[in-house]
């Protein structure tokens, strides 16, 4: 209900028809179109003066008489050839009113133009016959130039007190509280996103999460902060629906998480055409007084610039500090963010999308140096991006990290396509000796962490066991199955049992576990593991005797080839991690 009377009041602010019949030369003087009276009026101008009408192609694009009163004498509508299509083409054309002048003596029939100013929405105003247009056009002039001239003071005076509230750097709060000062209502200050970054409370204590739920419901009812607005919401009475009031402030009515029905006063914070939040003023009466909304606008239009400011102001002081830090991606990769909101904080500043998905590739740059990567990088860096979507590249000691997003949770040819183009790269810079290990995709900031920790792993497998140039965790399938045994005392002591009595044996006949796991590797054909060995066949048999009575099972069955080489796998990866475990902890 409370909507309904604020869309139908409008709130259109400055010198109206009705404000302008209040005065003792038109009072009670009004004949027709009633509907029109809250059309602004800027100017007066004679009928016979008015400029030619527009083609139908201009008037779609704007009304050429809006604010425009239109004097005519009462004998010269009369005698107009067709008096209601002379009215509707005016109010087509925007006008405001039309003044029509009585003659001494004289009283024309007014019927057929009081039936068209209704029909037109125009309305129609009857003038003495001593209201001649110098009169009238000076007291049009007057009225307008004085609500004109009224809202420039006020507005120089709200820019004043805030200017001096940004002069004295003390941010964005400052500025929420003074405005929630001068409007006697509360302020909201939120970023394009609709996360609240300021407010200041008059007459009602609301906790933080009743105030950021109010700003959310307010950033999804204005459709234009994030763009130009062409259809205003239906939520909210915008002036730019009309054509009236502020170019910059617009009217909605939201309902607070409280229970009480609001009316808020919007103004968009941009930089260059670029949203950068939203200042509003939170008004709890229904409807609100005129000349209260009246200041809100002003109010909200005069801070939005030194909002706008500030928050540069401060961007670039987080940029500077980011640049200083230059800890992003580490911090990123280690998942060392304090909470929830730093870590927002930094990716926006990063344009870093913590709910997309992620994969991380690792590449050991000794071979090249990192003193002779940081001059190519950010080159380097310019010709990932054309590989992927968002991509962050940095030197961390001795790697090369990389950051890449990927639709969805990434398939695994689109990481190993990745992975090559990334060898590609780098190897032109190492000679060719270059090794890219990679973890699997996946989403947001927790599964950069995991991903980073899976390359590490990858990348330190791939100096103790044979892999491809581009290997990625998620194909070292069996390290990636026995990781939770090889993490367990359970697993570390079946290693141990089924390893040390093979490397107790040994004594002179050489390394018993090698040549069980070649043979192992050669499916159990002897010839061929003797030949990767380089060893007479009869030695072979020898050490393949030997080896079974320290395991004190045969290795020529299937069951002992398995435990030896699930035993090898645990105890490999095993030492992986011990090397990194410095460096790494599963992420939370």
């Amino acid at each position: 209900m409370a909507q309904d009377v604020l869309h139908k009041r409008g709130y259109e602010q400055g010198l109206t028809v009705e404000s302008l019949l209040a005065e003792p030369v038109l009072r009670g003087r009004l004949l027709g179109g009633k509907a029109g009276l809250r059309r602004p009026v800027t100017w007066c101008l004679p009928l016979a003066e008015l400029p030619p009408g527009p083609g139908p192609q201009r008037l779609a694009a704007g009304a050429d008489l809006a604010g425009i009163a239109v004097y005519a004498t009462a004998a010269e509508l009369v005698a107009a050839p067709d008096c209601r299509r002379l009215l509707a083409g005016l109010a087509a054309r925007g006008a405001a009113v039309v003044l029509a002048r009585l003659r001494p003596g004289t009283e024309p029939d007014f019927g057929p133009l009081m039936r068209g100013a209704d029909s037109a929405g125009l309305p129609l105003v009857r003038l003495a016959p001593e209201a001649d247009y110098h009169r009238v056009s000076r007291l049009v002039a007057v009225k307008a130039i004085a609500d004109t001239a009224h809202v420039l003071e006020y507005s120089v005076r709200v820019h004043r007190t805030l200017g001096e509230v940004f002069a004295a750097g003390s941010g964005l709060p400052a500025l929420a509280r003074a405005m929630a000062t001068l409007s006697g209502g509360s302020v909201m200050i939120t970023d394009q996103h609709g996360e609240l970054l300021a407010r200041a409370e008059r007459d009602r204590a609301a906790s933080d999460a009743e105030w950021q739920e109010l700003s959310k419901a307010v950033h999804e009812q204005q459709g234009y902060a994030a763009g130009p607005v062409d259809v205003p919401p239906a939520d909210y009475t915008s002036d730019h629906a009309s054509g009236h009031g502020h170019p910059g402030a617009h009217d909605l009515v939201a309902a607070a998480p409280w229970g009480e029905r609001l009316h808020v006063v919007t103004a968009p914070v941009r930089v260059a055409g670029e949203p950068y939040g939203t200042v509003a003023v939170v008004e709890p009466v229904l409807p609100p007084g005129e000349h209260a909304l009246a200041q809100h606008r002003v109010i909200v239009e005069q801070g939005a610039p030194l909002v706008a400011s500030e928050i540069l102001r401060q961007r670039s002081v987080t940029e500077a500090e980011e640049r200083s830090r230059d800890d992003f991606l580490d911090t990123l990769v280690h998942g060392r963010f304090t909470d929830a909101h730093e870590l927002q904080a930094r990716s926006r500043h990063y344009r870093f999308d913590t709910e997309a998905a992620h994969a991380v590739f690792v590449i050991p740059m000794q071979a090249v140096g990192p003193a002779a990567w940081a001059q190519s990088l950010p080159r380097a860096v310019g010709a990932l991006r054309g590989m992927s979507g968002f991509t962050m590249a940095a030197l961390m000691g001795q790697l090369l990290v990389v950051v890449a997003e990927f639709g969805d949770l990434g398939e695994k040819a689109e990481l190993r396509r990745f992975g090559r183009q990334l060898h590609r790269l780098v190897a032109d810079r190492t000679d060719g000796a270059a090794q890219v290990a990679y973890g699997r995709a996946a989403q947001g900031a927790a599964g950069v962490a995991a991903g980073y920790r899976e390359a590490r792993i990858a990348l330190e497998l791939s100096g103790r066991v044979p892999v491809p140039e581009v290997c990625g965790y998620e194909e070292l399938r069996v390290f990636a199955a026995v990781e939770a045994a090889a993490n367990s005392a359970q697993g570390r002591e079946f290693a141990a049992e089924v390893l040390e009595p093979l490397r107790r044996a040994d004594g002179q006949t050489g390394n018993l576990e090698e040549v069980v796991l070649a043979y192992i590797a050669e499916s159990g054909n002897l010839n061929a593991a003797a030949r990767r060995l380089q060893l007479h066949r009869n030695t072979m048999l020898y050490k393949l005797e030997r080896a079974s009575r320290a395991l004190q099972m045969d290795v020529r069955s299937a069951e002992t080839q398995f435990t030896v080489w699930l035993a090898h796998r645990i105890e490999t990866l095993n030492d992986s991690l011990r090397v990194l475990q410095a460096e790494l902890s599963p992420p939370a």
